[in-house]
């Protein structure tokens, strides 16, 4: 399958305007750039950072994003032996949650042991051997999905490190589908750095 990284960068200022602060409108206007195809299921994950006055967005889609008014998409094609390497430098912003055993909700995870086994984890299905893992502190994120009045929280947690694959399918299809829950809020999206030994 064909995927495509894209960046957009506009000003914080007029993104606030449009309400993308809140996670699940930017999710609704970044699905908004994408060719219209009314069957489609979300085919992309994203991440959105702050920095200088300016929201960045990183889009990894299946389709190409269309034209806008308000700043131009730079698309280009991942290539498939971009994912052949052996080791890399990776980012992620991630939602490291549980399921309660008493009404199977889920909830953040905030303890760093159990932070850090989490990631670990997710790592180790997405068939990689993590190393140097550094994380951010936990942070609560708001969003209001389908014009509710109640909002709804999230916990975002950025981690870096390196990364040695030891399942190439299984670190493919982590690449494509994301690690974690909350995709659509711009979580999972797995940054690459190959790393030449």
């Amino acid at each position: 399958m064909k995927r495509f990284l894209s960046q957009k960068e506009v000003p914080w200022a007029w993104a606030l305007k449009q309400g993308l602060g809140d996670p699940y409108k930017l999710h609704q206007w970044i699905w908004e750039s994408l060719p219209d195809d009314p069957d489609a299921k979300r085919d992309f994950l994203f991440r959105s950072d702050v920095a200088h006055g300016i929201l960045r967005v990183l889009l990894l889609s299946e389709r190409v994003p269309g034209e806008s008014s308000e700043a131009p998409w730079r698309t280009t094609e991942v290539s498939p032996s971009f994912l052949g390497h052996g080791t890399y430098r990776f980012q992620l912003r991630a939602n490291p949650t549980f399921r309660r055993a008493s009404d199977h909700r889920r909830l953040a995870i905030f303890d760093e042991a159990a932070l850090r086994d989490w990631f670990v984890r997710k790592f180790t299905a997405a068939g990689c051997e993590v190393g140097d893992l550094e994380l951010s502190a936990p942070r609560k994120l708001q969003f209001r999905k389908g014009g509710g009045t109640r909002p709804g929280t999230l916990c975002a947690v950025d981690a870096s490190g390196s990364l040695v694959v030891k399942d190439e399918e299984a670190f493919r299809s982590a690449f494509d589908s994301g690690i974690g829950p909350a995709k659509g809020f711009g979580f999972g999206l797995l940054l690459l750095q190959p790393v030449q030994l």
